[in-house]
């Protein structure tokens, strides 16, 4: 290719490379090129097939004339019967198994077209070219896919590597602020798991500047994909990623069901990186000082959430179809303090209301 290391960057996720840097893109040309003559489809939604499709078109030639398949935007898109009209697609233009699908979209286009990809003909290659920045740094790296079922988050799913993730961060202009601060959220997660120095970097970061935020973006793109590479398939250290989500994903869910606002998955994680954060304070875990300094930036950033105590009880019914649960009981990654998670921690369904509670009077 002929670019630099300041141009490239490129990490382990274990099975698949994530590439970063203002030539991810001309790299990603090349491994294409790479793979010859063979069919290769772009799954989209509506607003990336508008507003990404030609920029990615531009610095990815082999791609032009390339078919497209489209989704609505939203998670309303990640249910079965959507993955189902993809696949009918799929049959009817008689795509074989070296056809490669290429992901252009935020976390829901990766999500579904990894699992379509993962399942179609036992599965074919994909690609991800993640456009939001929650894709950036979370969902389009690790090889998980994933759709909803009956209200409940990413219950049906495949591990499905692509064969790479390439992260081009000029697609964030196509973006607003509260669009950012969705991927911010898993940003955060990572520091407050992994790295306080990148924890404290965010909190002083001024995040509507993509030159300054593009570094962030690399720097969370690697701690996923090296917690990733120690632990592909989720047996124990990836584990640390679930920080906040196992609240975080019950709220987002519940915020779904009724006529409240809809909550995007980065402000439902923040809601429970508060609550799980607050958690491990009360679990002896961690410092008072860290908890407040946790909370206190995440009250900062996202806009207070009405619950009330009503909802709890259905609240921690969403959590106990979670995934992440073993024997009925309730297992959460937690703090020890800013920049070390600890994986496995068991909670009561008691623990978590204090938790909510909490929350609540905090906002």
């Amino acid at each position: 290719m002929g670019a630099t290391w300041e141009e490239v960057r490129e990490f382990t996720a274990g099975g698949h490379p994530v590439v970063t840097g203002p030539a991810a893109l001309h790299a990603l040309q090349a491994h294409l090129e790479q793979l010859g003559p063979v069919a290769k489809v772009v799954l989209g939604d509506r607003h990336t097939l508008a507003h990404c499709l030609p920029e990615l078109l531009a610095h990815v030639p082999v791609l032009r004339g390339a078919p497209t398949m489209v989704i609505e935007p939203g998670e309303a898109s990640k249910r079965v019967e959507v993955c189902t009209a993809l696949w009918q697609h799929m049959v009817q233009q008689a795509l074989d198994r070296r056809t490669v699908l290429l992901c252009l979209g935020g976390g829901v286009v990766t999500d579904v077209g990894g699992f379509v990809a993962g399942a179609y003909k036992r599965g074919i290659r994909c690609v991800h070219v993640p456009t939001s920045l929650l894709a950036m740094v979370d969902a389009a790296i690790g090889g998980k896919t994933g759709v909803d079922l009956d209200g409940v988050k990413n219950v049906v799913g495949v591990f499905h590597d692509p064969l790479g993730t390439y992260v081009h961060v000029p697609f964030l202009r196509t973006l607003g602020k509260r669009e950012l601060l969705n991927g911010v959220a898993e940003m955060i997660k990572h520091g407050l798991v992994r790295d306080a120095a990148h924890f404290e970097a965010l909190c002083q970061a001024p995040l509507h500047d993509l030159d300054a935020l593009e570094a962030l973006v690399a720097r969370s793109a690697a701690i996923k994909a090296a917690v990733v590479s120690e632990d592909p398939r989720e047996s124990g250290p990836r584990k640390l990623l679930n920080f906040g989500h196992t609240i975080g994903h019950a709220v987002e869910s519940f915020s779904w069901e009724g006529d409240r606002r809809a909550l995007l998955h980065g402000e439902a994680v923040a809601i429970g990186m508060w609550c799980e954060a607050w958690l491990s304070h009360h679990l002896g875990m961690l410092a008072e000082e860290e908890m407040l300094r946790i909370t206190s930036q995440l009250h900062e950033l996202y806009a207070p959430y009405a619950l009330t105590p009503e909802d709890d009880h259905r609240i921690l019914e969403l959590m106990r179809n979670d995934k992440k649960n073993t024997d009925g009981a309730f297992r959460f990654t937690l703090l020890q303090r800013i920049g070390e998670g600890r994986v496995g921690v068991p909670a009561s369904a008691d623990d978590v209301r204090q938790a909510l509670e909490a929350y609540r009077r905090s906002v």
